[in-house]
């Protein structure tokens, strides 16, 4: 039999979505799969549509908890998670079929700990993106991240041992940029191989009514979290953090100069003054930086 995938969905009011996040997960080509929603304190009915799933997927199981945040959340599904590898995947979200067969199988190949996918977004109409494929780093995880190079938390499977063995885990403190947080510290803890699979493994809802549904939410949200993380790193990553925030800089300058917002100016008060000035300083360096993003998102097809 092959390995065990336990996959992790964290829910607050979304039992909307969930049938088609879980069906994602019965279309899967692998079957020893196990999928542990963990309803964080929602006032729909989520515990409903879950225990209901359940009766007709018994690889289904409900996990209830006070309202936390998706952090929290995860952090429950992983102490509860039976399978020799990690799948997280939101609710609103979905996998493609052949993905933690393929995924899987790599992994054992190559006895990798991290291994993600290429990835395509879907609006609310059904249209979706081109596949994307982004190479991973630490460094680029630190200081673009956010500018061409996010990946999607449900492109990855992780080894469970790989977790367990470094304690990694989500902070719920962290309330913002959670799932970048979590890359962070999984690729600074030095995986045996991060492995990027040519499958498009991951397609990603572009929900107007979560944490980034506005440009001001995603502003705070940004700031709030980058001042969180200065008291995280040190050293040279710390460094290539603030130079991350000199980048963010001119995103905040580019926004209040599109929308004339007196909110998303007061957003840089969410940062620390001394770390402020040396982002600032650095902001003639990371400009080329923030040019090449916007040619690629904007103006290359």
């Amino acid at each position: 039999m092959s390995p065990k995938v336990s996959v992790i969905i964290p829910c607050y009011n979304q039992a909307a979505w969930l049938p088609k996040a879980v069906a994602s997960l019965q279309a899967q080509t692998l079957g020893n799969w196990e999928c542990i929603v963990v309803d964080d304190g929602s006032k729909d009915n989520t515990a409903e549509v879950v225990s209901n799933l359940a009766l007709l997927e018994k690889r289904v199981r409900l996990v209830q908890q006070p309202n936390g945040g998706s952090a929290a959340a995860r952090d429950r599904g992983l102490q509860e998670a039976k399978g020799e590898y990690v799948q997280f995947l939101d609710a609103d979200d979905t996998i493609a079929p052949e993905k933690l067969e393929k995924q899987v199988a790599e992994m054992e190949r190559d006895e990798a700990d991290i291994c993600y996918t290429a990835f395509c977004s879907e609006n609310a109409q059904g249209a979706r993106t081109k596949r994307r494929f982004v190479r991973l780093s630490t460094r680029k995880i630190l200081v673009s991240w956010g500018l061409g190079a996010s990946v999607p938390i449900h492109s990855f499977l992780y080894r469970t041992d790989f977790i367990k063995q470094h304690n990694l885990n989500f902070q719920s403190d962290c309330r913002h940029r959670e799932d970048w947080r979590w890359h962070i510290v999984c690729f600074n803890a030095q995986p045996k191989q991060a492995l990027l699979s040519d499958l498009c493994g991951a397609i990603y809802y572009q929900n107007e009514q979560g944490k980034t549904g506005s440009y001001i939410k995603m502003q705070e949200g940004n700031f709030e979290f980058m001042a969180y993380m200065l008291s995280q790193l040190k050293g040279i990553r710390k460094l290539q953090w603030i130079f991350r925030i000199s980048e963010e800089l001119w995103i905040w300058l580019l926004r209040m100069v599109k929308y004339r917002s007196t909110e998303i100016a007061k957003t840089i008060l969410l940062l620390p003054t001394d770390s402020t000035v040396i982002a600032i300083l650095l902001m003639p360096l990371s400009i080329w930086w923030i040019f090449i993003y916007f040619i690629k998102t904007y103006l290359v097809k």
